[in-house]
């Protein structure tokens, strides 16, 4: 699969280099793809990965992962310009600037207001709740990290899917986009479980069933 991921932070990173090792030819789409970190992280990636603009990056990708910071998330999309057709995976999430809550939730999530400012874009929201450690390692023991993931349109979630079991972690779908709403703030459970109360980021969340 060709995958773009806009963002080179640590999420872009991680699942970028998960991805290439799953055999997926990944181009990371960035404002300064010659830059020495965005080329080490291709680096990283080995053959196949490559660093472009982000229009260039998107342009034949079967999927594309949103990766960039909240604060940027709509000025980045409006420079990509029509999305509509594209299967878009958001793992942002709105948080304020002091990590002590976030911005959206409840009544309308940053997945949902994602998909207002990408109209026609087939919105998938995935790859939120979990850290880069455990997005580099979801096994613990004999069990797979659970990534929810949630979308209005049958197929992308069938390719997202497909991507979180492509680098180990256990999918559970969550219905429909709307459910960002619960995913978003279960992720700032996460953030608040691993750096306020010392869980540490190399934690998972983990739906048992019987």
């Amino acid at each position: 699969m060709k995958i773009a991921i806009l963002g080179t932070g640590g999420v872009g990173a991680a699942l970028g280099t998960r991805w290439a090792a799953a055999g997926h030819a990944i181009a990371f789409g960035s404002r300064t793809p010659d830059s020495e970190k965005v080329q080490q992280i291709v680096a990283k990636c080995g053959a196949g990965t490559a660093a472009k603009s982000p229009r260039e990056a998107i342009a034949a990708a079967d999927a594309i992962l949103f990766a960039v910071p909240w604060p940027v998330a709509r000025e980045t999309l409006m420079q990509l310009g029509d999305l509509a057709g594209h299967t878009l995976i958001d793992c942002t999430n709105p948080l304020l600037s002091d990590m002590s809550g976030i911005e959206l939730g409840h009544v309308i999530s940053a997945g949902e207001q994602i998909a207002a400012w990408s109209p026609g874009a087939k919105v998938v929201k995935a790859f939120n709740t979990a850290s880069v450690k455990v997005m580099l390692n979801p096994q613990f023991g004999e069990h797979r990290a659970t990534m929810f993931y949630c979308g209005d349109d049958a197929a992308a979630k069938v390719t997202v899917r497909q991507l979180i079991e492509d680098i180990g972690f256990d999918p559970v779908d969550a219905g429909s986009l709307t459910s960002s709403r619960y995913l978003e703030p279960l992720a700032m459970l996460y953030i608040h479980l691993a750096f306020r109360q010392g869980f540490g980021s190399n934690c998972a969340f983990k739906i048992m069933r019987r």
